[in-house]
């Protein structure tokens, strides 16, 4: 009987995952197709007043942390309009008028911020750091099948991943919060962190490195990996999830 619950769960997952991975694929390729002219060029915009940055529609962003504000669209030139810089309550937002590009030379923008509160990135697109970014606590969300690199030093890092996308981070903390679904993955092996909050279910993966505590929870098919066995290690799964030492 145990057997057939969990063959129906896996089925179940399995089906939920494909139907999500259609999904994803759909998102990143709705708007206009475009195709690049090749001769890439700069264009700074006059945004200021942010402490959080989303990008989206697969275009690509790199976060500096510096004492000004900058946003700089570097791309092929027939993109520049149809990429959308604006910033509302504190949040840059980033989006495009695209959302498939063919023979694309860039579709990048530069963000240079001094205050990091939290970055997100969904639909396809790529995030990442150019320096270390420091902070108090910062929050990184990925979705859709986006992609974040960075590397943070705070007292509290958040770390959400959902749909297929993936977060990778590294660097020091206090204490993080890691939660990831519907087959995504939060890669913080090289995330060096005191105390760790780690919650993964629906077919997805978390990858932490705990000094002094790891809270873990893991269900349906997902998994939680430690490289580092910490001082206090408290564990609970369910519905064929793990929390195992790499």
């Amino acid at each position: 009987m145990i057997k057939v619950v969990l063959f129906c769960t896996k089925l179940v997952i399995a089906t939920l995952a494909a139907i999500m991975l259609n999904s994803c694929t759909s998102s990143v390729s709705l708007g206009n197709s475009i195709k690049g002219s090749g001769n890439v060029t700069k264009e700074a915009r006059n945004l200021t007043g942010f402490n959080k940055v989303t990008v989206a529609k697969g275009l690509d962003c790199e976060i500096q942390q510096s004492d000004k504000f900058a946003v700089i669209v570097e791309a092929d030139d027939n993109l520049h309009e149809g990429i959308i810089t604006t910033v509302d309550h504190g949040v840059l937002k980033i989006d495009s008028e695209y959302g498939n590009y063919k023979n694309v030379s860039s579709k990048k923008i530069i963000v240079q911020m001094p205050v990091i509160v939290s970055l997100e990135s969904t639909s396809g697109s790529n995030l990442k750091s150019l320096n270390t970014l420091k902070g108090n606590a910062i929050a990184l969300k990925t979705s859709s099948g986006s992609e974040m690199n960075v590397t943070i030093e705070s007292d509290t890092i958040t770390c959400e991943s959902t749909s297929g996308s993936e977060l990778n981070v590294r660097g020091k903390a206090l204490k993080t919060f890691a939660h990831s679904s519907s087959g995504s993955s939060i890669n913080a092996e090289n995330l060096m962190a005191n105390e760790i909050d780690a919650q993964s279910n629906s077919g997805s993966s978390i990858t932490v490195a705990p000094i002094l505590l790891l809270d873990a929870k893991a269900s349906s098919g997902s998994s939680v990996s430690y490289t580092k066995k910490p001082q206090q290690l408290r564990k609970q799964t369910s519905s064929g999830g793990s929390v195992s030492e790499e």
